[in-house]
């Protein structure tokens, strides 16, 4: 009994120290600095386009469906290993004060996301109702009380396994939440928000009580919980490499057309290898689609040009950094080792292959600056994101590998 008693303590440990591993490499990058200058200027144009609102902003919806997402967004770290579904399921009974721990730390880190968030919000609702940011910790205690229902209310969930079941609950709370939040935005009757609040004790209590007598699903939570961590791995692999990472490698047979333009020769070996290993490998093809797509919406609908080609440097930035460790992806493979190449084949390889990613990539962010604005911000988006590029090659990515090397 003791050891189940301090087992929480032991995985909340790991979990500290897993964390702090990479957290270190993260926050002491210059990938920092690039973040803290994105910040500084996407809190430049936000606090001028808050100046732009008045009173007819339907700021209750807004506030409403952004914080009725980030509350209805509620995962529970439950810190399980694949191995609990088998040395712990006898002792399912007896681990309530375990789960306990698990949905007090969900509530702990969501509870300082929801902060954040609201305090972005707050000048958007002060400037737009005249109100006051006195009212920030009215609401902040408002939604601390809705994000603790809303775990509460998925761990019930959680233990019918039913996907069907997972997605209407996630409908229903998605729904709650904004409506409320809506009604308290807009300072609605008491009657209307008192509805809205006996639905929330309603649905609580009908979902609590089917799921007594039913035993937790050891299965979901633990590939719940895998999910969650490969994320995490996922994004700290951008600074470092990241050992427990576990890829997907897919065909994507439509690319061999371009994959098919590598000429067979001894000097090409490794752009052969890397350029497969780009195409293929989920972490790194998937990272640049989803960082390409997520530049470009940003420069499709912003306005300014100084903000176009700071999201192109960015992402840019971002996308070039995140292919570094793919230099050591098949590191532990031996049958690298025997072929007969020269060590600089594989840095020049990596290099070319990283470049012509970049390149294509500021092509389709100078494309998209064309369309959304004038012609001189796509040429400027263009050019000034070609030049970042090779600087960015030349002069950047090699020093981080010689990095990479010396850590090895």
């Amino acid at each position: 009994m003791k050891k189940i008693d301090t087992l929480w303590k032991e995985r909340l440990h790991l979990y500290s120290v897993e964390m702090r591993k990479y957290l270190k490499y993260i926050f002491n990058d210059h990938l920092l600095f690039v973040a803290i200058f994105a910040l500084s200027g996407g809190a430049y144009y936000y606090s001028s386009w808050v100046k732009t609102l008045d009173e007819h902003f339907p700021i209750g919806w807004v506030m409403g469906l952004i914080l009725g997402l980030v509350l209805t967004i509620s995962p529970i770290y439950t810190l399980l290993k694949n191995a609990d579904k088998v040395f712990l399921l006898p002792l399912e009974t007896k681990l309530l004060f375990y789960f306990r721990k698990a949905i007090t730390l969900s509530f702990i880190i969501q509870a300082y996301i929801l902060l954040m968030v609201l305090a972005v919000l707050m000048p958007m609702y002060v400037h737009s109702t005249g109100g006051s940011f006195r009212s920030f910790f009215f609401y902040l205690i408002i939604v601390w009380v809705l994000k603790y229902w809303n775990l509460l209310q998925h761990w019930d969930i959680l233990k019918f396994r039913d996907p069907k079941m997972e997605f209407t609950d996630w409908i229903i709370r998605f729904a709650l939440n904004s409506i409320f939040l809506f009604l308290i935005v807009e300072k609605a009757s008491l009657s209307l928000i008192g509805i809205v609040i006996l639905l929330y004790i309603g649905v609580f209590v009908y979902f609590h009580q089917a799921s007594k007598g039913k035993t937790i699903k050891w299965d979901l939570l633990i590939e719940k919980e895998e999910k969650r961590l490969t994320g995490f791995y996922r994004f700290a692999n951008l600074f470092t490499d990241v050992p427990k990472l576990k890829g997907q490698v897919k065909r994507r047979k439509w690319l061999d057309p371009i994959l098919n333009r590598v000429k067979y020769g001894q000097s090409n070996t490794y752009r052969y290898l890397f350029s497969r290993t780009f195409v293929r490998t989920s972490e790194y093809f998937g990272l640049f689609v989803r960082l390409t797509i997520i530049g470009g919406l940003i420069l499709l609908f912003a306005d300014q040009r100084y903000l176009m080609i700071g999201a192109a440097i960015l992402f840019l930035y971002l996308t070039g950094f995140q292919l570094i460790p793919m230099v050591r992806f098949h590191e532990l493979k031996i049958w690298l080792n025997l072929y007969p190449l020269s060590p600089e084949w594989k840095t020049s390889s990596l290099l070319r292959i990283i470049q012509t990613v970049l390149l294509i990539q500021a092509v389709i962010f100078g494309i998209l600056a064309l369309i959304s604005s004038t012609w001189m911000n796509g040429v400027l988006v263009l050019v000034i994101g070609i030049v970042f590029v090779f600087l960015l090659v030349k002069l950047y990515i090699p020093s981080r590998l010689k990095r990479l090397d010396s850590s090895y």
